[in-house]
């Protein structure tokens, strides 16, 4: 999690502007002396059976450099933090090879920061969201390790669930076809997220569905969490921390809730999820949410908006956003109205429609863009 620092300074400019934050923690800059190290050549290394936290701990000793684990990738291990790790023996092999040799099998990857070696969970593994099963496991290592054909990817048992009316096979093999090659992983890895979506293994399947899905099922994460009396913003920030996903801040919202909402709010959970916790804070705060591509956006609810009183009326350009306009012709025919409409004047069943519309329009759109992409670079 970010430091009270950071928060406190991240705080100072989304009272302000509208920002984007991304919560996870930034990469520092390798340091040489790493990565040497990791190149360096092992004559001979015999990794004992052991919890697999106990081997990256004995490999970094080995060459006289850290190597841990992070708490969340290990809890998604079939055994968490006591999952085994096999005898292996390394020979005329590099530090990075025997890394990626032992860490590749379960789904977890490496990177390093400033003088140190962190193996954390990769995209697929921590998108399933609860501890993996040993053939989830073997599935993700199955498309770690195969180069992409498309008669590699037709023997994957491929489950769909994008909820609009879109031929998503065929967007998906178009989008694949267009990608510059590689593993099963890095070909659907890139091809789904051309098209807005992600995918991981689920049993014996691989699952395709939105970032919004997804978004959505990290926010299902259930916490033990207490804030008291704390900024609003540094709560939202922690939430979505918790839930590996960027927050949006309307610019200026802050500024618009009541002071005793925005410095000094408390909430409590109890094995509640985090989704729970942003529905709380909207009840009682002001604010409403959305979780949109891009991550999870925060605004003024229209109570707040609508308020009179010691806000005022809001702006013109605070209101909801355009998003259509009715053209309505003249009883003699020699004129035209044009009505603009906001998405606060169209029902709910209205604006579902139009974003379905919307969302087939980008996928198309997306299609096209890696095409030419692909031409482009022929």
């Amino acid at each position: 999690m970010k430091s009270s620092l950071a928060r406190t300074l991240l705080l100072s400019f989304i009272t302000a502007t509208g920002l984007q934050v991304r919560t996870l923690n930034a990469q520092a800059t390798p340091s040489a002396d790493v990565s040497q190290a990791l190149d360096r050549k092992l004559d001979a290394l015999e990794l004992r059976e052991q919890p697999i936290a106990d081997a990256f701990d004995q490999l970094g000793d080995a060459v006289g450099i850290n190597i841990a684990a992070s708490e969340e990738a290990l809890s998604l291990l079939p055994w968490g933090d006591q999952t085994r790790l096999s005898k292996v023996t390394i020979r005329d092999a590099s530090v990075r090879e025997a890394l990626i040799k032992i860490a590749a099998p379960f789904g977890l990857e490496f990177r390093v920061v400033n003088d140190s070696v962190f193996v954390d969970a990769s995209k697929p593994l921590m998108r399933i969201n609860r501890r993996a099963t040993w053939d989830e496991l073997e599935l993700l290592r199955k498309c770690n390790t195969t180069a992409y054909t498309n008669e590699a990817l037709d023997q994957l048992n491929i489950r769909y669930r994008i909820t609009s009316k879109v031929d998503a096979p065929a967007l998906l093999a178009e989008a694949a076809a267009k990608q510059a090659g590689g593993t099963i992983a890095k070909v659907l890895e890139d091809a789904a997220g051309s098209l807005g979506w992600v995918w991981l293994p689920n049993e014996d399947h691989i699952v395709i569905k939105t970032v919004q899905a997804q978004i959505a099922n990290y926010l299902s994460r259930r916490v033990t969490i207490k804030y008291t009396n704390e900024p609003l913003a540094n709560i939202l920030l922690d939430l979505a921390d918790r839930a590996d996903t960027p927050i949006n801040f309307e610019a200026g919202m802050m500024l618009k809730l009541p002071q005793n909402s925005a410095q000094h709010t408390s909430l409590a959970l109890r094995q509640n999820s985090i989704r729970q916790g942003f529905e709380l804070l909207s009840a009682h705060t002001g604010i409403e949410y959305r979780i949109e591509r891009d991550g999870i956006h925060v605004g003024l609810s229209e109570a707040i908006r609508k308020k009179d009183g010691t806000f005022g009326s809001l702006p013109i350009s605070l209101r909801s956003p355009y998003v259509g306009k009715l053209t309505v012709p003249s009883e003699d025919g020699t004129y035209t109205f044009d009505i603009l409409l906001r998405e606060d004047d169209l029902p709910e069943d209205v604006l579902n429609y139009r974003k379905r519309i919307i969302d087939e329009y980008i996928a198309r759109m997306r299609a096209e863009m890696s095409v030419k992409k692909a031409e482009e670079t022929e």
